[in-house]
């Protein structure tokens, strides 16, 4: 059996163990009902990322387009930067991933031979943890201007009420 199939025949498994993994970063109960209550409108963060990360899972060992991978990385990063995770719990879910495919998977990997195919996985792992830094870092970006914004149009008004500035045109 080659490396990709070993990996595809175990992809229910490997999922479920890195959703276990992903979903443990947050309180027990809001973890159980991320993992065990699946329905895209009674969960939709919950349903968000099951399918991206089946999504992340099967792009890994397909094409590998960054375009569809930025979008599925994007669907479970945006969720966690707006939740306040510090960046290395934000985007832990990749290295997860690794943890879960080689405690499924490493047994049968070494006993095979297979450490080439398991480096060239790492380098994807890499890159994919970019991505997902990278995504990370920008809904940050954004999250921050917006708070910014806010605030200078809060000052502003405020100023202008107590008379200290006056609207321009007035």
């Amino acid at each position: 059996m080659n490396f990709n199939s070993m990996i595809k025949k175990n992809k229910s498994r490997i999922i479920n163990i890195w959703l276990k993994k992903f979903t443990d970063t947050y309180s027990e109960q809001s973890g159980k009902f991320f993992r065990d209550n699946q329905g895209q409108f009674s969960n939709p963060v919950g349903y968000t990322f099951r399918v991206n990360m089946e999504k992340i899972f099967d792009e890994l060992f397909l094409e590998n387009d960054q375009e569809k991978m930025s979008e599925y990385v994007d669907g479970i990063t945006r969720i966690r930067a707006v939740q306040g995770f510090p960046p290395s719990v934000s985007v832990s879910f990749v290295p997860m991933l690794r943890e879960s495919i080689w405690e499924v998977c490493g047994r049968e990997i070494a006993r095979e031979g297979m450490h080439q195919e398991w480096l060239e996985l790492n380098v994807k792992f890499e890159e994919l943890m970019q991505l997902a830094f990278d995504t990370y870092m920008s809904c940050r970006e954004l999250l921050w201007k917006q708070r910014a914004d806010f605030l200078h149009t809060r000052t502003h008004k405020l100023l202008e009420r107590a008379g200290f500035i006056t609207r321009a045109g007035k």
